[in-house]
């Protein structure tokens, strides 16, 4: 079996992973928010709770990566991290592509439907 030399991830690459940690696990708290405003609402049809899986399933791993590769910061730890920062950044930017739409939406600047 080859044996890969040990990845060390130099302060600045460690700094980005502590970054895009925080965004993501932010993101996935803040897809929290609706279903715990509509906890015992009457009205609520159970669509608020599609955020929150699908940020568990994407954003919450991906965070909790990034958090295990800045803190050890070399070995296979660190290079799961490096995926998981470019899986992140690319998920950041379509959630703020679509956060950007909505808010153009909103304010009557581009009509979408």
């Amino acid at each position: 079996m080859i044996q890969q030399p040990d990845m060390v991830a130099p302060p600045l690459l460690r700094a980005s992973f502590v970054v895009v940690a925080i965004s993501m696990l932010a993101l996935w708290g803040w897809s929290l928010v609706p279903p715990i405003e509509n906890w015992n609402n009457p009205r609520e049809d159970g669509f608020s709770l599609v955020g929150a899986f699908w940020s568990t399933l994407t954003c919450l791993p991906v965070g909790v990566l990034l958090l295990i590769g800045a803190a050890i910061g070399r070995g296979r730890h660190a290079a799961r991290a490096l995926t998981a920062l470019l899986f992140g950044g690319v998920l950041l930017l379509l959630v703020v592509a679509f956060l950007m739409m909505q808010d153009l939406n909103d304010r009557g600047i581009l009509q979408i439907g």
